[in-house]
């Protein structure tokens, strides 16, 4: 088995179609079939499919005049950004008010409503745009599940029902997360001459703690164990995750305007929040 520490990422990627396809990948592990032209027939699947949740991953931005029609169409959609700014024109007899619509949305919004032709008004964002940015966190299920409470945001999340560990692609061991509260070095565990080990069979050094650690360790060494018997019997991986515990690395892609990161920071960076989410939410 392996012991990591968690970790967050902030996506630079900024083409929509990529987005989409490095969040839709995280969730199969597939990432490794990710190429230079890949992202759109990948992305063209996901509609075909109907799997409108990975579209929400490529944040689209658009700049249209305000009484353009479409504006209607999206403007009330929760997933939806405008605004809206005056500008001056110049007439024959003197100066109007006009607007400008800036658009903030996400490639789900404009399929889902028919709005595809909106795509020819897309731009790269300006200062009047808000922003949405993407973050993919290496962290446990349990830290994910509670990231899952901020329901504003999209998420992708490595799904334990298809993956299966014992796969070449998951070096045929279960990777599990060291909580920030366990002073022991990561790396690769096994149990070898009656003492933890890394790979290349140097003891690792416990902490006194009555055996709390060993115990620990031994329940993810057992988890491991026990899954792997159960993919051996006949078991799906759908089946053996019941034998997971909340410690399994579960990669997690999320992607909110900067507004709603806002108020994650201000819950998750408490003093008050799970060590192992404040962790992840300081850095």
């Amino acid at each position: 088995m392996r012991l990591i520490e968690s970790s967050v990422q902030i996506i630079e990627e900024k083409d929509p179609y990529k987005m989409i396809e490095l969040a839709g990948r995280t969730c199969y592990k597939s990432e490794d079939k990710i190429t230079e032209n890949s992202a759109k027939e990948f992305v063209d699947r996901m509609i075909k499919l109907g799997h409108g949740a990975m579209l929400e991953h490529g944040t689209i931005y658009l700049t249209i005049d305000g009484e353009d029609p479409n504006l209607s169409k999206i403007q009330s959609n929760p997933h939806t950004k405008v605004n809206l700014v005056p500008y001056e024109v110049l007439t024959e007899s003197n100066y109007t008010i006009s607007y400008k619509a800036y658009i903030t949305t996400n490639l789900r919004v404009l399929v889902e409503n028919n709005l595809k032709e909106l795509l020819c008004y897309q731009v790269e964002p300006t200062e009047h745009h808000e922003k949405r940015i993407t973050v993919k966190w290496i962290l446990d299920r349990v830290t994910g599940e509670s990231f899952l409470r901020h329901r504003v945001f999209s998420f992708a999340r490595e799904s334990t029902r298809y993956c299966n560990y014992s796969k070449d692609k998951f070096n045929n061991e279960i990777t599990f997360i060291k909580p920030t509260w366990l002073d022991i070095p990561t790396g690769n565990y096994t149990y070898w001459d009656g003492d933890w080990c890394d790979i290349d069979k140097m003891k690792i050094q416990l902490p006194s703690d009555n055996g709390i650690t060993d115990n620990f360790l031994w329940c993810l060494n057992n988890a491991e164990t026990q899954y792997n018997l159960l993919i051996n019997k006949g078991w799906k991986p759908q089946q053996a995750r019941q034998v997971l515990p909340f410690a399994v690395c579960s990669p997690l892609v999320m992607t909110g305007f900067e507004s709603d990161w806002e108020h994650f920071f201000s819950l998750r960076c408490s003093s008050k929040a799970h060590p192992d989410a404040k962790k992840l939410a300081d850095e």
